[in-house]
């Protein structure tokens, strides 16, 4: 009997040990304002198919003639004349929505509202409704006077910060809102004028949405009063951590460190994962800010994921440049980081796991010994928040210095290979133009997977930007010298590599285009597996064709075309080729070579955008439908700057143990298109089994 109550104990504590262990498990949560809420969550590495995207108003000319109605503002005009400026399939979620619409340009000290603009509707058409669920003036819903897109999810310029004396414009209205909208099938967005607007010199926008795995659980956005009281507490109170304290495990100590002494912060071991790091920095000077150096090593590297001056890893930069003596004098608070100089605090709440030990050291670079380095570290133990290893990625930051040396038209803000998101950006620049834009390029694609529309409208400001300091972005300067923004859920995903840009603008007839000094925060997979390309297809090539079994019905045209993808402003042919391809209004078959050993496919595919900015498929594997190919882009990109590439996500489901898959896309008729669809290259790449 003894015997029997003993096992019956030892099956219950093993019960409520492995029930323990389930409930603990950091889980990816749903989009939306519970991905908001959850920040614990932001390591965990994306499943395969999800993948960040922007649709934006830009100069497909490679110019900086962001803002033209006609050309760059408009997507495409559907069949109610409504002008369209997003259009999505699902199951997807819209984070971001960055909106310059209100300003009247009329010369360096007249700041004119435009009736027209503040008269105009905004539309959001779910799941190919006829319907709009929100139909909404442009100036409620961007000026933050509808409940529930207000403050401080939705955020209005008033014009309060001066923009830098060597720009000779006024400030203009700029929004951000981050209120998510979901969408299980498809989103259309909708701008209809009260006028005709064939002329508006200040008038663009970016939005920014994650695009989930097919059959992902995503339902559409169908309440106008949908809120979240936890997240506006959260960015209401910045200073303290946005996650969960409960069962914190707290380390403190006070140290001093002699220049040119390292010494360790702390080390931990076992499995867990850091909450937060908060320091007090005495002295608290520009050299003991700037010159003292940050590591952190994971798991027993002998490299450091994190190493970058102290300043830097809680929200400074630029500390050879003349901003510097000014950036060190300053204060910041945002969600997940900050410093005060008065103080001398500064802290740091992002989630960084770890499987077997943490270390933490600080270098003193600099020319003083720092008296007192008081340090307060918070971290949880695996049995209280358990990230699964493998599927979470260890937290790095990462600083990038480039020198204009008049080779290349562009300053590199990031360069990484490997799998794994981005999740925040600190900008500092010298001698830069804010209105270079942002050209980020995801997984060896040649077509920029986020093209911005100048740098300060890619950190949430506009019209250069000034010094607002805000839950996920802000500035200590302005939006092109002194920025940072936070890519909460609205990472920038990679699964093979990464590389961001930002053109140097010749707008203003500058000769230098200027140096940058960048930090870039991010998660990364220690596994070193990536996506990998395993066929290619040369479409208008007999021998490729052939080899794919190629065919296709009703063809339209074939030709020869040599084109240029996105330019750069002071090279717009920076990236040109000749290729030969096929469109048509029928259908295109062929097979291509998989791993069969995948958790997906991405078929990437290179098309030629000049006069035909919607082209839109039905799309089939081995004979089953999977869902629709629609790549949308304005249809005035020039000849000279035709070629874009366009991935499609394929489940696993319809490719796990397979050598090869036919694959069939059948042309559908839509609003935008001039009659046909083309294509001129494919790719296969599969994501690796287990992921």
């Amino acid at each position: 009997m003894r015997k029997y109550i003993i096992t019956f104990l030892f099956c219950q504590a093993l019960s409520v040990m492995v029930y323990s262990q389930i409930t603990n498990l950091v889980k990816q949560p749903a989009p939306g304002f519970e991905a908001m809420t959850h920040l614990e969550a932001m390591p965990l590495l994306h499943k395969p198919g999800t993948v960040t995207k922007q649709v934006l108003a830009f100069d497909q000319t490679g110019g900086n003639n962001d803002g033209n109605y006609r050309k760059a503002f408009v997507q495409y005009v559907d069949k109610n004349g409504e002008a369209v400026i997003f259009d999505e399939y699902g199951p997807g979620c819209l984070y971001r929505q960055q909106m310059n619409v209100w300003v009247g340009y009329g010369g360096p000290t007249l700041l004119l509202f435009n009736p027209e603009v503040t008269n105009a509707r905004i539309k959001y058409y779910f799941d190919d409704e006829s319907q709009p669920r929100l139909n909404v003036s442009m100036d409620d819903l961007f000026g933050a006077r509808r409940e529930p897109f207000t403050a401080p999810l939705t955020f209005q310029d008033d014009g309060t910060f001066p923009i830098p004396p060597r720009y000779d414009i006024n400030r203009g209205r700029f929004s951000i809102m981050y209120y998510p909208f979901t969408f299980k099938k498809r989103l259309k967005i909708t701008f209809v004028p009260d006028k005709n607007w064939d002329f508006r010199g200040t008038t663009w926008y970016q939005n920014t949405y994650i695009a989930y795995p097919q059959g992902s659980d995503v339902e559409s956005w169908n309440d106008p009063r949908l809120d979240n009281r936890k997240v506006r507490n959260q960015w209401k109170n910045v200073g303290s951590d946005p996650k969960s304290t409960e069962g914190n495990r707290v380390i403190q100590r006070k140290i001093s460190v002699r220049k040119g002494q390292v010494k360790t912060i702390a080390e931990l071991r076992g499995q867990g994962s850091i909450a937060s790091l908060k320091m007090n920095l005495n002295p608290f000077t520009k050299e003991t800010f700037f010159n003292s150096i940050l590591r952190i090593y994971w798991d027993g590297d002998s490299t450091p994921a994190v190493d970058v001056p102290l300043g830097y890893f809680f929200g400074a930069g630029g500390k050879d440049y003349k901003i510097a003596d000014d950036i060190w004098q300053k204060k910041l608070a945002n969600l997940f980081f900050g410093f005060d100089n008065q103080t001398g605090d500064l802290y740091a709440y992002w989630a960084m796991p770890y499987w077997k030990s943490a270390k933490i050291e600080i270098h003193n670079n600099s020319s003083r010994d720092i008296q007192a380095l008081s340090c307060e570290l918070q971290y949880k133990d695996a049995n209280v928040l358990n990230y699964p290893a493998g599927a979470a990625g260890y937290f790095h930051a990462r600083r990038t210095v480039d020198t204009d040396n008049k080779t290349k038209p562009f300053t590199t803000a990031f360069k990484e290979t490997g799998r794994g998101h981005v999740v925040g950006i600190l900008f500092f620049t010298e001698g830069y133009d804010m209105d270079g834009d942002e050209f980020t390029y995801i997984d060896g694609s040649r077509t920029p997977q986020i093209h911005g529309s100048g740098t300060e409208d890619d950190h949430n400001q506009g019209w250069a930007g000034a010094a607002y300091q805000k839950p996920l972005w802000g500035a200590l300067t302005n939006g092109y010298e002194a920025a940072y923004r936070i890519y909460m859920n609205d990472n920038y995903i990679f699964n093979k590599d990464i590389t961001i840009n930002y053109e140097y603008s010749k707008c203003k007839g500058w000769s230098k285009g200027g140096d940058s000094d960048i930090t870039v925060f991010y998660y990364k997979a220690a596994s070193p597996a990536v996506l990998t390309l395993t066929d290619e297809l040369n479409v208008g090539n007999e021998i490729s064709e052939r080899a794919h079994s190629y065919c296709i019905s009703k063809q339209t045209r074939w030709e020869t075309l040599t084109s240029a993808y996105d330019g750069y402003e002071q090279k717009v042919d920076y990236d040109t080729l000749t290729d030969d391809g096929r469109a048509h209004c029928g259908a295109s078959q062929f097979t291509m070579k998989l791993d069969p050993e995948n958790s997906g496919v991405r078929l990437r595919k290179r098309l030629n955008r000049a006069g035909n900015g919607v082209q839109t498929v039905k799309v089939f594997i081995d004979d089953k439908e999977i869902g629709i190919w629609h790549f949308v882009q304005s249809s005035f990109a020039p000849v000279n700057q035709s070629w874009v590439e366009s991935d499609y996500e394929i489940p696993a489901s319809f490719t796990q143990g397979k050598t090869k898959v036919t694959v069939r896309l059948e042309y559908v008729d839509s609003d935008g298109n001039n009659g046909e669809v083309n294509e001129y290259y494919y790719w296969m790449f599969c994501y690796p089994k287990g992921w």
